[in-house]
């Protein structure tokens, strides 16, 4: 029940914040072009709700290719996964900070994340699910470091 109260909670956040965006993005259009790959470029509002609700499915070990959304984990055994470090510094600069990532298993097996050495919370890198569904976390990134925030049935090392 606690998991689907923060799964809530963090979807209203997001959305709370897609809409806010939403407000302010209207009219914000200039004659100005440019890159699209640049940190400056306008995005659209449904480019941003995809961006904050974005999901994927990893059927096997390998690397985790986001930084943000939701990760689910359903390998049918347990997998070896990476996640890369954030990038320091706010998304408009290149940065990461703020982003938020959830990884949820979908089947029941002791799954691994891991990153560079010390980039969760600043002392760990590895994330070893137990063995149920449902099990996961949420971190944050910043300052070049992902922050956990919510952990279910997973343990940091």
């Amino acid at each position: 029940m606690l998991f689907a109260t923060v799964l809530f909670f963090v979807a209203a956040h997001k959305l709370l914040a897609f809409l806010a965006f939403s407000v302010f993005a209207v009219g914000a259009v200039t004659s100005n072009r440019v890159a699209s790959t640049s940190p400056d470029s306008p995005t659209t509002p449904v480019q941003a709700f995809d961006s904050a609700f974005g999901a994927a499915e990893y059927t096997a070990a390998g690397a985790i290719a986001q930084k943000e959304g939701y990760v689910f984990l359903k390998a049918g055994s347990a997998a070896a996964m990476t996640l890369v470090a954030p990038t320091a510094g706010a998304p408009s600069a290149g940065g990461d900070d703020g982003k938020e990532i959830t990884i949820i298993a979908e089947d029941a097996f002791a799954y691994t994340v891991t990153t560079p050495s010390n980039k969760i919370n600043g002392a760990k890198h590895v994330a070893t699910w137990t063995a149920a569904i449902g099990n996961g976390m949420t971190m944050i990134a910043f300052n070049g470091i992902w922050y956990a925030v919510v952990l279910t049935g997973v343990a940091l090392t």
